[in-house]
């Protein structure tokens, strides 16, 4: 006698058995939920905005002030935000230290003109020359100022290891009378930095 050991199964086991495959998906173990945890991490670098150390303190203009002149000097600048700089002048002119205008018909001092540009991560921002003497305590130079983040602004850019060059140019005392007493001539400029006001 043989045995049959395949197996057959008939269309209302096939049912069966598939509402029972069904059934154990539906009662099988429930897959954990997926938990998730969202942190915010929130730090802040605080705004910084200053001269970087070892700037020129003085330069040394050519020595005849009679010729034409055009030099500049760069001053290193630290701000990690956008900002302004203000330049302004003590004296409002290349101003003689060793005598005072005694009548003689010389002059005693010389108008020079000053130019800004700013170097930033976003290029460079340069302004308009200006006189000397509008940049003198409430002349109308738009980047005068002596108040910390006004003056020439940097835009968007910032300057982190990017400098400030001073731009400073004057023409032949022969194409302005009268001509100059002799003596050394000195004016001081003041800049200003902080974060845009």
């Amino acid at each position: 006698m043989m045995f049959d050991r395949s197996w057959r199964l008939s269309p209302a086991a096939i049912k069966a058995g598939s509402a029972l495959l069904v059934a154990l998906l539906i009662i099988g173990p429930a897959q954990a939920a997926t938990e998730s945890v969202a942190i915010d991490v929130v730090a802040r670098i605080k705004e910084r905005c200053g001269f970087a150390a070892n700037g020129p303190t003085s330069i040394t203009a050519p020595r005849d002030l009679e010729s034409a002149a055009n030099f500049s000097l760069a001053v290193g600048l630290d701000c990690n935000t956008p900002y302004a700089l203000g330049v302004t002048s003590q004296r409002g002119a290349l101003t003689n230290v060793d005598a005072n205008d005694d009548g003689s018909g010389f002059s005693f001092s010389k108008h020079y003109r000053v130019s800004v540009m700013l170097e930033t991560d976003k290029g460079a921002v340069r302004s308009a020359p200006c006189a000397s003497d509008e940049i003198a305590d409430g002349g109308r130079c738009a980047f005068a100022s002596f108040v910390p983040g006004r003056g020439l602004k940097s835009g968007a850019g910032i300057s982190v290891g990017r400098n400030a060059v001073i731009s400073i140019d004057w023409p032949a005392q022969a194409l302005a009378q009268p001509r100059l007493a002799a003596g050394r001539y000195k004016d001081t400029l003041i800049l200003v930095v902080g974060p845009r006001a």
